[in-house]
């Protein structure tokens, strides 16, 4: 198995506005590229991309939008490159010239010679914003085929304010597509929040890597689809740069190869982990089943599940290959706290990794057991659903006093519940980051994209998102993957961001012949296998 951090490295890393300044501060300073050819091997590669999804536009009209700084610099290398390839373009300044960076300033000046040489013929118009009705009747009898937002990018903190807000309105009403260089405009390029007004691009085309703010909150659905420019940053610079508060790594196929244990010739079910599950009340039986079975799934090679004994003869049913163990229950107060941590003990001594709430209800005598044993487990915990509730109000005080490692996989309620008023989500990475070092816990903050963070910081994106996913079920499957990876050794932080990238890649397979509407989580259990011979490998090693 590949050491974590090499395994790391194979994540696309996904960055602040801020990280990506330092980048670039340091690709300049350190490493010696000036900006200007940064901002010209970015233009080049944005112009590419385009052709590629739009073109060929040779006689084609492209109107691009450039604001007064970097971003609107890349504009100008975008329009002087679609020029070149015989685009008839209309350059639209959203600022008057003398206010332009010195980079976009300089791509300005090439573009005007090229309309005084004649090297552009009849094919190249600049002007400057004079108002929108104004704009309207500029570029009519063009007849655009597409717009390029280059107003804004990185680093906008606050509403976007005017012109460039009624701009925004403006290009969002164009019967034609939008392409957005870096992040469209009007949206936070860390939480993926709308400031005001933002740009509804059908294709984002960023630079270097991935902006975290794609990817969460509105991100997705107002940068449509995301290609990514090597501008000439070395890696290590990004990899130096994902390093920093608020940033993360995307999921990727070759780190689940590297994270998932392979099994030896002469494996045997106890040396490949022992996983057990505890959960289940009278009205919540299905989800322990779905979890164990996941676990197995997953690798884990002996799997017990265990459930309050008013169940157990529906557990026994359902998991006809995982053996099952009784807990003594009070009358309708759950499960028994004093009585069920003794009937419990073999198997938890015996386990590599526990996993515990999935379905387990409510009851008070049920949630002060979950609290006893998390305080005395010195297995590592996978706590979900109401194994998670049972901690609310008691959860910094317990995080002081357990023994183990533990994965926390919360929904978004149930985070709230955990954090209480200070659970805001607006920022979903930097606010999994917190309170995983808080409770120094991986923090598997459940969403679209879920986030696993780490006590130490090193942070994950889940990068497959699909609607089939949006059913009920889903996250006990996920639960049952963790615990079966940590029962074979994974670390819980690469286990819970292995378990989220292989359930992810289950039901994108499964939305690919059939309708993702249709998708039930037991779906999850039948693919799992397959996508995991397809994307991640054989899972054999010979001695």
């Amino acid at each position: 198995m590949m050491a974590s951090s090499d395994a790391e490295s194979l994540c696309t890393p996904a960055l602040t506005a801020d990280a990506m300044r330092a980048a670039d501060r340091y690709t300049i300073d350190e490493y010696g590229l000036p900006s200007f050819t940064l901002m010209e091997t970015a233009g080049r590669g944005c112009a590419e991309h385009i052709q590629d999804a739009y073109g060929p536009l040779e006689n084609e009209a492209v109107v691009v939008l450039c604001g007064k700084g970097n971003n609107g610099g890349d504009g100008l290398v975008v329009a002087r490159h679609l020029l070149i390839e015989g685009t008839r373009v209309h350059v639209v300044l959203a600022s008057a010239p003398d206010a332009l960076s010195d980079d976009a300033a300089h791509n300005l000046s090439l573009l005007r010679q090229l309309e005084a040489n004649g090297t552009a013929g009849e094919r190249l118009t600049i002007g400057t914003l004079e108002g929108l009705n104004a704009l309207t009747e500029a570029v009519a009898p063009l007849r655009p085929c597409l717009y390029v937002d280059a107003l804004l990018g990185t680093g906008l903190t606050s509403d976007v304010r005017e012109p460039i807000r009624g701009l925004v309105t403006w290009v969002n009403e164009r019967e034609v597509p939008t392409v957005a260089l870096d992040v469209p405009t009007g949206l936070h390029s860390d939480t993926g929040a709308v400031l005001g007004v933002a740009v509804r691009a059908d294709r984002t085309v960023t630079m270097a890597a991935p902006k975290v703010g794609l990817r969460v909150g509105e991100g997705p659905t107002r940068a449509g689809t995301v290609e990514v420019v090597d501008i000439g940053m070395p890696p290590f610079v990004l990899d130096r740069a994902a390093e920093k508060t608020g940033c993360a790594r995307e999921t990727t196929d070759a780190a689940v190869q590297a994270w998932w244990p392979a099994r030896e010739d002469d494996a045997y079910k106890y040396s490949v982990g022992t996983a057990l599950v505890i959960g289940g009340a009278p009205q919540f039986t299905g989800a322990p089943v779905m979890a164990a079975k996941a676990a197995g799934r997953s690798g884990a090679g002996y799997v017990r599940c265990a459930g309050p004994e008013t169940i157990h003869s529906t557990l026994a049913g359902a998991l006809t290959t995982i053996p099952t163990l009784p807990l003594p229950t009070a009358d309708g107060n759950g499960i028994d706290p004093d009585a069920a941590p003794d009937a419990l003990a073999d198997a938890a001594d015996t386990a590599d990794a526990l996993l515990v709430g999935p379905g387990l209800g409510r009851a008070p005598g049920t949630a002060q057991f979950v609290r006893r044993l998390v305080r005395t487990a010195d297995t590592p915990l996978v706590l979900d659903a109401d194994g998670l509730n049972a901690l609310s109000g008691h959860i910094d005080e317990l995080a002081g006093q357990r023994q183990a490692p533990w994965v926390l996989t919360p929904h978004a309620g149930e985070f709230r519940r955990l954090a209480g008023e200070e659970g805001t989500l607006t920022d979903r990475v930097r606010v999994a980051q917190t309170y995983a070092e808080r409770w120094d816990a991986v923090c598997l903050l459940k969403g679209m994209p879920s986030v696993v963070a780490g006590p130490g910081g090193r942070t994950f994106l889940g990068s497959i998102t699909t609607p089939a996913l949006a059913t009920a079920g889903t996250g006990d499957v996920l639960a049952g993957q963790c615990v079966g990876l940590m029962a074979q050794g994974v670390s819980p932080l690469n286990a819970a961001a292995a378990a989220l990238h292989v359930g992810g890649a289950a039901a994108e397979r499964y939305g690919a012949t059939h309708d993702p509407r249709s998708m039930v989580a037991t779906d999850l259990l039948d693919t799992i296998p397959r996508v995991a011979a397809e994307r991640f490998g054989d899972g054999h090693r010979q001695n």
